[in-house]
């Protein structure tokens, strides 16, 4: 059975309940990933016009060059769109309408499905990105669901949040008597629960028979059933102990992260280090050239601590113990357990727990 522990945190860090927005990029960066581009240098284009392969223009403007530039998709060209703050939409945004049922199965893939989840979960500690989908448009979400619950009825529709989040809690405890086909889950503060697999076994529920959406999905989709919006901004968590003001900024998909610290973001002085995604799962990043895409939920200012260094591994096994398969990270640099690596979803619990102090993943890419 998963064992699942509660990461330590400074509960110092607080991010604010007030929504920031970044959303006048001078230029935003889109990554050509081998796919076909369908526009040329000086064209004009318009939000919501794909400018690559299933890649829409997040905003109006100019089409510029490709530059290089580097993303949680790796280093690569990027397509250059110089923003003329016109906000012209390729189709004009819709008024909230009434969804029907085809419109449903165009989104969501519900064949045999007993359980619709919607996960306000956010794993990483310091980072509110998936609560703040909720807290913000919390109203939307509850008349979405209840329209999949009316036209799903044999559907069963869940919410889950985490007990620490008090302002959903509240909100949801007290209004959801008027929605009474839906379920509240409070969950507690467990690392691993933002994800699917964990949170439905946590919650008892069949994996083949259960659909889960993130906040942050579900929100991408409300604005295309209700307003055929397609995707052009997102939340983002910026915060740590380095950051003298943490808070979730609405960002521009393509802007450039630096531009967005350099508005917004206070930080202490003295040597720190960048964490997109979080300090467990995520990755140590460069803020130079580094561009906002769909994958990305969050940015860590951590103090720069000197490492305890690593001694060599005593088999105490507790890096077993708490991996989510019980895998052997110990073993991993090992040829012969490759297959038990491959099976690895790198979320840092063996690292976390390792009384010695040995980072296992970048020990095996040694």
């Amino acid at each position: 059975m998963q064992k699942f522990i509660e990461l330590k945190k400074d509960e110092n860090i607080l991010v604010s309940s007030m929504l920031e927005s970044s959303l006048q990029p001078d230029a935003i960066y889109l990554p050509v990933q081998n796919g076909k581009i369908f526009i040329h240098q000086n064209d004009c284009v318009k939000i919501g016009e794909e400018v690559l392969e299933g890649v829409l223009s997040p905003i109006s403007g100019t089409v510029k060059s490709l530059k290089r530039m580097h993303s949680l998709a790796g280093d690569g060209y990027y397509l250059e769109i110089a923003n003329d703050f016109e906000e012209r939409y390729l189709k004009e945004v819709g008024k909230r309408r009434k969804i029907k049922k085809e419109d449903i199965l165009k989104v969501f893939n519900l064949d045999g499905m007993k359980n619709f989840v919607l996960n306000a979960i956010d794993d990483e500690i310091y980072v509110s990105t998936q609560n703040f989908y909720l807290y913000l448009y919390y109203d939307a979400f509850l008349e979405l669901l209840d329209e999949i619950e009316q036209i799903f009825p044999d559907l069963n529709v869940y919410v889950c949040v985490k007990a620490s989040s008090s302002e959903n809690v509240s909100k949801l405890m007290s209004d959801l008597g008027m929605y009474p086909n839906i379920i509240l889950k409070i969950v507690p503060d467990y690392y691993l629960l933002g994800r699917k697999q964990f949170l439905l076994s946590y919650l008892g529920l069949d994996v083949e028979k259960s659909f889960v959406l993130s906040a942050g999905e579900f929100y991408d989709i409300y604005n295309y059933l209700k307003r055929g919006r397609t995707k052009s901004d997102l939340l983002l968590t910026i915060s740590g102990d380095a950051c003298k003001n943490p808070m979730v900024i609405q960002v521009k998909i393509g802007t450039l992260l630096k531009d967005v610290v350099k508005e917004k973001i206070e930080i202490l002085d003295g040597d720190i280090c960048y964490f997109a995604n979080g300090i467990m799962s995520g990755q140590e990043i460069s803020l130079d050239s580094f561009v906002v895409t769909t994958d990305l939920q969050s940015l860590l200012i951590m103090k720069k601590k000197k490492e305890p260094k690593a001694r060599k591994c005593i088999r105490c096994g507790l890096c077993s113990e708490l991996c989510p398969f019980h895998l052997h990270p110990y073993l991993f640099g090992n040829p012969k357990y490759q297959h038990e690596k491959e099976r690895c979803i790198n979320c840092g619990l063996c690292s976390y727990i390792c009384p010695v102090y040995i980072h296992f993943y970048k020990e095996s890419e040694k």
